[in-house]
């Protein structure tokens, strides 16, 4: 009896050393998880995506403005009387080019033509947003055609941060009717600045050019597919008085 007690014991303590060891082992994993559970969890290093305009642009030269007109609508247009204005006018974050020529002579079956590389838009037609925004087309029968006579706005989006001075910079627009003087490019905060209530159709997702047509003030915007122009409330001070 004596020696089947001595070997209960120490089989008991036996039970009691491996249960000790156990239980030190689940201490110390217990302490290493809870040390990295106290411990702040840094956010992974997330790369940086750079506005597309990070780079400063300096202003057109005439020069650059005429070589711009030139890529994009070839001898179809000539330079008129008048600033050229650089801003980001459909806001996709590229800087925009915005500049009054005038027909060129002989040249209005090319404005005209169903192959030209740009588009023909009249800024005074009743935007046809409601209908277009869902993703759809204008209706047929409204093209626009230039005449000879008519002065134009003609904008080059530009694209990435060249903007406009991009080789790769070709969406182009020949705007009637909207470029009566003064011609200034302006952030949309300045409309939303001075104008109260603005055009429920007028998305203003980028800058705006203030122009005046039929002796009133206003401005053209982008609509999401065209440039139109919107009357400015009769009472409203000037951009510039205003400041």
């Amino acid at each position: 009896m004596t020696t089947a007690r001595a070997a209960s014991a120490a089989r008991a303590a036996w039970v009691v050393v491996a249960l000790v060891a156990i239980g030190s082992t689940l201490a110390a994993r217990r302490g290493l998880v809870n040390k990295s559970e106290m411990e702040p969890h840094l956010p992974r290093a997330a790369v940086p995506t750079p506005p597309p305009l990070a780079v400063k642009l300096p202003p057109p030269t005439p020069a650059e403005v005429d070589g711009t007109l030139r890529r994009v609508f070839g001898d179809a247009v000539s330079p008129a009387t008048g600033p050229a204005l650089v801003g980001d006018f459909n806001g996709d974050g590229a800087q925009d080019i915005a500049a009054p020529v005038l027909p060129s002579p002989g040249r209005l079956p090319e404005i005209n033509g169903e192959l030209a590389l740009w588009q023909l838009q009249d800024a005074q037609v009743p935007p046809l947003d409601v209908a277009v925004h869902a993703g759809g087309e204008p209706p047929l029968g409204t093209r626009i055609q230039v005449e000879a006579s008519d002065a134009l706005l003609a904008v080059v989006h530009g694209v990435g941060e060249r903007g406009w001075r991009d080789t790769e910079a070709r969406q182009a627009y020949l705007v009637r009717r909207a470029i009566g003087a003064p011609l200034e490019a302006h952030p949309r905060t300045d409309l939303t600045r001075y104008v109260k209530q603005v055009p429920e159709n007028a998305r203003l997702e980028g800058d705006i050019i203030f122009s005046t047509a039929g002796g009133r003030a206003g401005f053209v915007y982008w609509t999401g597919y065209r440039y139109a122009w919107h009357a400015l409330p009769s009472r409203t001070p000037t951009v510039a008085s205003a400041r």
